[in-house]
């Protein structure tokens, strides 16, 4: 019975407005959009494991702002295992592009049930460019938290990248 409640509230929220998502305290959250988006897309993937389970992800991504100068997109994902029964992931991120320049600012996590959350952060900024040739500033970071290992120790990096087209 429980597989058919299961099965049930997974086509509902597929055909439904809004997104199912659940803490680690096993609460469900409804989240409901707070407006159209102009370019959004769902996705929904089941892969068969080598070990006769699969896996299930639901993801929707789409733009949240734009105008002439800014763009803003960002997207949700939440992903289980079944066969062998594993711990439910869920995660998000956004992404800032200011349009002249082509500078991005990309934020993201995702959280898996007893395992911690993973958080990282990336940016480019244009530092020069020309027709066939730009200097960027690049930066990265990221690190995991929580889980039964604990706390990572950050990985991060920053540096110049040169680009030409011939």
């Amino acid at each position: 019975m429980y597989k058919q409640i299961v099965f049930a509230l997974f086509c509902f929220a597929l055909v439904s407005g809004f997104e199912i998502v659940q803490d680690e305290e096993g609460e469900e959250y409804y989240l409901l959009p707070l407006h159209r988006v102009r370019r959004a897309s769902t996705g929904v993937d089941i892969r068969k494991s080598s070990g006769g389970g699969a896996t299930v992800s639901l993801e929707h991504k789409g733009t949240i702002f734009e105008n002439d100068n800014h763009r803003v997109d960002g997207g949700a994902f939440a992903s289980k295992q079944f066969k062998p029964n594993g711990p439910p992931t869920v995660g998000g991120n956004l992404q800032y592009t200011h349009i002249p320049s082509s500078s991005t600012l990309n934020l993201g996590a995702s959280h898996t049930k007893h395992s911690g959350t993973d958080f990282s952060a990336s940016g480019t900024a244009n530092l020069w460019q020309n027709r066939n040739s730009r200097l960027d500033a690049v930066a990265s970071y990221d690190r995991h938290f929580g889980g039964p290992f604990g706390t990572g120790r950050p990985n991060y990096y920053g540096g110049l990248q040169f680009t030409h087209r011939f």
